[in-house]
């Protein structure tokens, strides 16, 4: 017993110590979501300034690189050298004979070659131009490169943009090129395109400049999303994980940067004047190692506090359950039958007012069990004295036989059905059998209504609608007649109209419903409400009709009878239940 006793006092404390823990880890992983929250959200403002400002000197230096090309392509487009052997290779470029050469424009492809070659070589970072008349052939400056390459842009978009600087990228090599129309000063007619051809690093060696952490990468990406440009050459020509319209619909918060490879924060610059944009991405990793470090900080000194406290909680606890031993120790020899077993009060908190509350206790049980041993004896010699003053059933049944045949007699076939109903009706009460199936339980209804009808004349009309497919079936014994006789006494008895009282039963898959329902009195919600609580009620003495039923459901079938009353003051009140669908064995086997 002493052992029980100590394994109780050790749960107890358990317990406590369980809930603590459990209020530790919970203020645990609270404080650190919230900081990992505002760390995070700190680092992320700080990593959107940190790339915009690398994006703003990133595109400045762009803007730089990209005005030096256009001056150049302007400076070309209105030179008037340039502007007149055009012309004249145009106008000689149906009449050229390869044979006598006649017609040659050799001389004023040269012309133009040595114009503009010191304005294109002045500019480190060209390869080279190429001028491409309306009707001849092209026009090479450069020393590299002679070879045909492939643009990103047709003649006819160049043509197309009727002057304007039109940017991409050309060749296997994704060099930067720019492409413009060359039109006449004078009638604004097309002369024929130029494309400058740039090296890969022309735009990335300034990209490459922009001051940044290791982990971050800046690129530039045309219209398309294709990468003309970044602070690593290995991505140039790529096209970028996603593209503007989807970068600027702030759906997404990373990427993955397509040199790391790794999840970033990005920055997407305003479009620049060839239509172009520029992306900063910054590695999410580079700012986690800053949150973890400021996390792992923040967890430590909780961590402390909560040990500490820990420390405390568990000397308190260990001191307050100190007292309850005296209080256990009483208790278990009071339930070894050691009647006058007291506890010792100890102050006046918490486990002081249990031992008193406790001592009052054993005081009552003490005299209850006096007072229920002497009920007991009472209740004995009752129930001999309701023995003596029962009637034979026999004698009963003879009687009734008796007044039926002489009805019979007389003629009289009303006293006759009203008395052997009411003998079918007194043996369906006391029979022994708790089951009966649902035709043998619509037969005592029947005999019962009969005697009904004598009592209320036509005050009442009776509807069945019975599903035979649930007469074969199994139910509690005189379970529907107080329902009924519910139904009629305070519903349908009081009116003057003639009331209907339905009597219905469905039988489902898995269980059968019943209901009675009548359109009389009806009642108010109030005393619905009583009506409801006495049938859940615990008293014995209100276990008649509907309390009686419900009884008897809760026990035979628990919360699976959906026992149910709906009643509307002045048009009736239905009680509804469902039961289970139970059959004899060699039913069952045969559906």
């Amino acid at each position: 017993m002493r052992e029980k006793k100590r394994n109780s006092r050790y749960s107890i404390r358990l317990k406590l110590q369980i809930v603590y823990m459990a209020l530790l880890i919970l203020t645990a992983v609270t404080m650190f979501t919230f900081f990992a929250f505002r760390f995070q959200r700190a680092y992320r403002q700080q990593a959107d300034s940190h790339m915009a400002d690398m994006t703003s000197m990133a595109t400045a230096n762009m803007d730089g690189r990209i005005e030096q090309i256009d001056q150049l392509s302007v400076s070309i487009l209105i030179d008037q050298e340039v502007q007149r052997n055009l012309k004249t290779i145009n106008e000689a470029g149906d009449r050229y004979n390869e044979k006598t050469g006649e017609g040659s424009v050799s001389a004023n492809e040269s012309a133009i070659s040595r114009q503009v070659r010191g304005s294109v070589f002045n500019i480190e970072g060209i390869i080279s131009l190429r001028i491409y008349p309306v009707n001849g052939e092209e026009i090479f400056v450069g020393t590299t490169n002679r070879e045909y390459i492939e643009y990103s842009m047709t003649a006819e978009e160049i043509y197309e943009a009727g002057g304007s600087a039109l940017w991409g990228i050309a060749g296997e090599d994704h060099y930067i090129c720019m492409g413009r129309a060359i039109l006449s000063t004078e009638d604004m007619q097309p002369l024929g395109y130029m494309v400058i051809i740039c090296k890969n690093g022309y735009l990335s060696d300034k990209l490459a400049t922009v001051p940044g952490p290791a982990s971050s990468a800046i690129y530039l990406v045309d219209d398309d999303g294709r990468i003309t440009a970044s602070s690593g050459q290995d991505s140039v020509g790529e096209i970028f994980p996603c593209s503007r319209e989807e970068l600027l619909s702030g759906e997404r918060e990373t990427v993955k940067d397509p040199v790391l490879e790794e999840t970033s924060y990005f920055y997407l610059g305003q479009t620049m004047e060839n239509g172009w944009s520029m992306i900063t991405t910054v590695s999410a990793r580079y700012f986690r190692e800053g949150i973890f470090v400021s996390l792992l900080q923040t967890t430590a000194v909780v961590m402390g506090a909560l040990l500490l406290s820990f420390i405390l909680t568990t000397a308190a606890i260990r001191r307050l359950m100190a007292p309850t031993e005296n209080l256990l120790k009483n208790m278990s020899d009071f339930g070894s039958g050691k009647l006058d077993a007291r506890a010792e009060v100890q102050g006046n908190d918490e486990i002081g007012q249990i031992s008193g509350a406790y001592n009052q206790m054993a005081d009552n049980i003490q005299n209850l069990m006096e007072k229920v041993y002497m009920l007991e004896l009472a209740n004995k010699e009752a129930e001999i004295e309701v023995l003596k003053m029962q009637i034979n059933p026999h004698f009963l049944y003879n009687t009734l036989d008796t007044i039926s045949w002489l009805g019979y007699g007389s003629g009289n076939e009303d006293i006759t059905e009203i008395s052997v109903s009411l003998a079918k009706l007194l043996r369906a009460s006391i029979r022994r059998t708790d089951m009966v199936t649902v035709e043998e339980e619509l037969r005592t209804v029947e005999c019962y209504l009969v005697i009904q009808g004598y009592r209320f004349a036509d005050k009442f009309a009776v509807e069945k609608k019975i599903d035979k497919a649930a007469l074969a079936c199994y139910m509690p014994s005189f379970l529907l007649q107080p329902l009924i006789e519910n139904s009629i006494i305070h519903g349908l008895e009081g009116q003057m109209e003639k009331g209907t009282l339905t009597i219905e039963i469905r039988r489902g898959d898995e269980s059968l419903r019943f209901c009675v329902r009548d359109d009389g009195a009806g009642m108010e919600e109030e005393k619905l409400k009583q009506l409801r609580e006495q049938c859940r009620g615990t008293d014995a003495g209100k276990s008649i009709g509907l309390a009686n039923v419900y009884r008897r459901l809760q026990l035979l079938y628990g919360a699976a009878c959906d026992f149910e009353i709906v009643s509307t003051q002045g048009k009736g009140t239905a009680i509804t239940f469902c039961i289970p669908v139970m059959l004899k064995k060699e039913e069952q086997n045969e559906e």
